[in-house]
């Protein structure tokens, strides 16, 4: 089995390894068992996508454990990340600081077209090279940004904390009776079931 990486073998057990900018499909294509492995960390600032929904008033500083496989099995790309680390985010009901885990295991095929599917097991998740790929360059940086963000929550928030809100002056009272919205309808049955 051969391991690639964008332009040198890869060694993940030497320390200190880069994760490479991208992998190069060109190289990998009449190669039918090829892998790129990739373990160690990574700062969320490199993110720029995630780094933008940071708080600001948090340093968000730990780094991201990221352990990386791509590998070629057939005609087949296999793609399986794992990751863990924390984000912060602002809490949508209180505007504090909230953690938001990254924890990630996520495994799909990339797939050259959609006629490759018959070849997977039913129920493997699927992603178009096309959709992806720049150059027939597989971006690993954007590859694993996207996988964090579509997991982030929508309205991050602490599991139990009040809601942020300032009242400015009184509010007026409502002393109008308000007229019951099926009154019409009564009155209808009535006339029909004349």
């Amino acid at each position: 089995m051969t391991t690639l990486s964008s332009q040198t073998p890869l060694d993940t057990t030497a320390p200190n390894i880069a994760l490479s900018k991208y992998v190069d499909l060109g190289k990998w294509e009449h190669n039918n068992e090829t892998e790129y492995r990739w373990q160690g960390q990574l700062a969320l600032s490199q993110f720029p996508r995630l780094w933008a929904l940071r708080d600001p008033n948090h340093d968000n500083d730990q780094p991201l454990q990221v352990n990386l496989t791509i590998e070629k099995r057939g005609n087949i790309l296999h793609w399986h990340l794992q990751t863990d680390g924390d984000f912060w985010q602002t809490c949508q009901r209180c505007l504090e600081p909230v953690a938001t885990d990254l924890y990630i295991d996520s495994e799909f095929a990339l797939l050259e077209n959609e006629s490759q599917v018959a070849l997977l097991p039913e129920g493997t998740e699927v992603i178009l090279l096309d959709e992806i790929t720049e150059d027939n360059k597989l971006w690993l940086l954007p590859m694993i940004e996207d996988e964090l963000l579509v997991d982030l929550p929508l309205a991050p928030k602490h599991d139990d904390c009040e809601m942020a809100v300032t009242q400015v002056g009184e509010l007026p009272e409502v002393e109008q009776e308000q007229e019951n919205p099926f009154a019409m309808l009564a009155s209808l049955k009535g006339k029909l079931s004349s």
